[in-house]
Parts: C-alpha cells; structure tokens; sequence
C-alpha cells in the first residue's frame, strides 16, 4: 500500500475556494468515498472533474491546483478504508463547530457520497446485500435531512448517526471489495 498525505480541512476548504467550487470539504470528501466504492464495484474510472463541477464554470489552471491535493485525498481515503475498522473517518468541522454547522455537513456528506457512489450506470443499489442496500439507502435520507432548531440530547444524536455513516460506509466499502476479490478470482458471487 502507498502512504498518502493527509489532507487537512482548512486546506482542501481553501483550495475549493480558490477553484471557484461551491462544494464543501465534506461533500468533496463523501463525494471522493462514493467514487472508491463505485469504482471497486463497476472498475469505472470516474469523470472527477464532471462530478466536481457539476456545470460551474472553473479554469483548468484552478483545476490543476486542486487536483494534486484531491489525489492526496483519494490515498488517504483508500488507505483509511483498506485499513482497519476504526481508521475511516469522515472529513466534517471540528466539535468546536456549532451543531447546525457539523449537521449540515454530514448531510452534505451524505449527499457526496450517494453521487460519488451512483456516479455511472453500472453501479445500482440493488448489486448490494440487502442490509448494504439499507445502509446506502438511510445514507441517503441524511443527506436530504433539514436542518432545524438543537435541542437536548441533539448531540448524542449527531455522534450516533455519523458513526452509523462511518460504520456503514466501511461495511459498503468491504462487501464491494470481497465481491471483487470472488469475481477476480473466478468464483461465482
């Protein structure tokens, strides 16, 4: 395995700016994580630059300033992913953060993540176990989550439901790579 450079959050959040994307960090990074799962699913090299994007028009000197750094994050995320259960991590603003803030930008990520993951035909739910196809379908109601007044106990409920996110995008993550690993060695999967 390659050793990837970290990415930090306020680097990725100043390159984005300066190529002009209105994405966030955390979408870019559930977006670059859905990518990895469809790409071990489908073998499909994505189009990155359609799906950053996505009809915004950025020059390709800003592109390539960004890209170095986006190669970066795909390692690490490969790595973290490839390792052990409790490396992945997903890339949202600290604690310090209001709640509102680190919410909208789980959903943010969770919305990343279903595009990077349905990002070409030859990917779809329904290739998945069934409790995968759960899994990727509750990710997907996160992202379309509203954003609305913090109560008690708001929190706990935050910390439950990225780890939910994180776990899941882990178990997605492995069942597409033993399916691979069964249909690269011949066996009927």
């Amino acid at each position: 395995m390659f050793a990837a450079h970290p990415v930090a959050y306020n680097q990725l959040q100043n390159e984005l700016a300066n190529a002009g994307l209105e994405l966030s960090v955390a979408e870019v990074h559930g977006l670059m994580c859905g990518i990895v799962c469809n790409q071990m699913s489908t073998g499909a090299r994505p189009d990155l630059q359609r799906l950053l994007t996505a009809g915004t028009e950025v020059s390709a000197e800003a592109l390539a300033n960004l890209r170095d750094l986006l190669e970066d994050l795909l390692k690490d995320i490969v790595e973290k992913l490839y390792g052990t259960l409790g490396e992945f991590r997903l890339m949202l603003p600290g604690d310090d953060e209001g709640l509102s803030i680190r919410l909208q930008a789980l959903a943010d990520w969770c919305r990343g993540f279903s595009v990077g993951l349905m990002n070409n035909e030859a990917f779809a739910i329904d290739q998945l176990s069934p409790d995968s196809a759960e899994v990727t379908r509750d990710i997907m109601a996160v992202a379309e989550v509203e954003i609305g007044h913090s109560g008690e106990g708001d929190e706990w409920d935050f910390a439950e439901v990225e780890e939910f996110v994180r776990v899941g995008v882990q178990v997605i993550f492995e069942e597409l790579r033993s399916a691979k690993i069964s249909k690269d060695k011949g066996e009927i999967h």
